[in-house]
Order: C-alpha cells, then structure tokens, then sequence
C-alpha cells in the first residue's frame, strides 16, 4: 500500500520533468513535499499551487544542490518548515550539453560530474545529519538506463556519471542500512522531459529511439514517478541497494 500519509519527501530538481511528476504523485498520496529548484522559480511555484490545490501541502525552496552551503541552508529551512525529512528524492541531474568522449573537456566532465554525483553526495549528508539520530529514512537515487548502455548522442559523460551513481547507490545502501536508512536507485530510460527534448531536439531521432525500446514508446515522467512512490512507501522496506529498471525493456 503506498500510503505516504505524514511522510515528509525532498526532490531534488521538481520543477518539471520526472521530479514535477514525482513531487504531485506523492502529494496525492499524502506526502508533504519540499520542491527544490535552482533556477526555474515559476514552475516551482506552480507544482506548489497544483499540489495545495489538490489538498496537500509543499513548499518551494532555491538551492544549488551543487553547492554545500545552499543545501544545508535548503535543509535547514526544510526542517524548520516542516519539522522533518523522511524520504530524499535525489532526481536533480543533467547532461549540461552533447559532446564526442574525443572532444569533451575537462571542465564538461567535472561539470557533469559535479551536477550528478557531489550533489547526491551534498543532499544526502546534509539530510542524514537529521535521519540518523531517528534511525530510519529512505533515499532514493534516480539514476538512467544510460549507466548501462554507455550513452547515446554523445553523451558518455552523461552516462559515466549514471554508473557512478549506481555504484554509489549499492554503496550507500551497504553502509546506511546499520542506521536505518533504506538506500536504493530508479533508472529511467527514455521520458518524455525537458531532458530528452533537449538531448533529442528532433522526432525523427525520438522515433528511433521508441523504435529501439521492446515496449514500442518512450515513457511519461509519472510512470517513473509511481516506481519512486512505492520506494518511498512502507512496501518496499525490505528492498535495499537495488537499481529498478523503468525503460519499456530497453
């Protein structure tokens, strides 16, 4: 049952794409929500609005889930609000822009990395300050597919990091548990997100991928969103340090 009344959930870029989606699904389930954003504050508004138009309740809070002082600001505010955080949603990600391995340069590689891996590290040390001395909470990794295929469209930079993070994940999970933080992984394939309209500006490239998928279509940002639900539920507390899979069999 993925009941998540009273739970208390931080997602990590929610302004739109699968964290917009992830942020509203979890609301209607009972869940307080903490929409992070760095930059698009309209949005943030709105997922904010749609969610205490349904009878929930959120906040939007700015932070640079990049840089340490804004997340332990955004955790901060966060617990001061709402008293507590149950579940971390760490979905903030991107691939910054396309590029050969040949031609990609250190600074595209330690951007990638930073907005990928440190912030999963920055957010979850800051909310296992407060989860710890409870001794329970769940963070929830969202990796991608591409961690397992090396990145299509000049997007291995991308995709090293998603194997970074699925390694990170198990990782987490293995040393986490003995406080009882239940750690595990959502790697998407490909969505319909701002992410995929940017990284596959053409249909003719997204019909190549749909075709390339066994289930024939690419996905909708709430279909990832219901797997991160039943992770963040109590129906999964015996499932630690796995990567789900959510790609249509890609």
């Amino acid at each position: 049952m993925q009941d998540l009344k009273g739970k208390v959930i931080l997602i990590s870029g929610a302004s739109s794409g699968i964290g917009r989606a992830t942020a509203e699904l979890l609301a209607s389930k009972g869940a307080k929500i903490i929409v992070n954003f760095r930059s698009n504050e309209e949005s943030a508004t709105e997922v904010v609005y749609h969610i205490k138009e349904m009878g929930g309740e959120a906040i939007a809070i700015k932070a640079d889930v990049t840089i340490k002082e804004e997340v332990n600001a955004m955790v901060e505010h966060a617990i001061n609000s709402l008293g507590k955080i149950d579940v971390l949603v760490n979905n903030a990600a991107g691939g910054i822009r396309q590029s050969t391995f040949i031609d990609a340069s250190e600074d595209l590689w330690e951007e990638t990395y930073k907005l990928n891996i440190t912030s999963v590290l920055l957010c979850s040390q800051a909310v296992l300050k407060h989860m710890i001395p409870k001794g329970k909470g769940k963070i929830i990794n969202i990796s991608s597919t591409a961690a397992r295929i090396g990145g299509a469209g000049e997007s291995i930079h991308y995709a090293a990091t998603k194997g970074a993070l699925n390694t990170m994940t198990i990782g987490m999970s293995r040393e986490l548990i003995e406080h009882g933080i239940i750690v595990n992984g959502v790697a998407p394939g490909v969505v319909e997100t701002p992410f995929h309209e940017k990284f596959a500006p053409n249909d003719d490239r997204l019909t190549r991928m749909s075709a390339s998928i066994p289930i024939k279509r690419i996905a909708k940002p709430i279909e990832i969103a219901e797997c991160i639900a039943f992770l963040a539920s109590e129906s999964s507390n015996y499932i630690l340090g796995e990567i789900i899979n959510v790609s249509g069999g890609r």
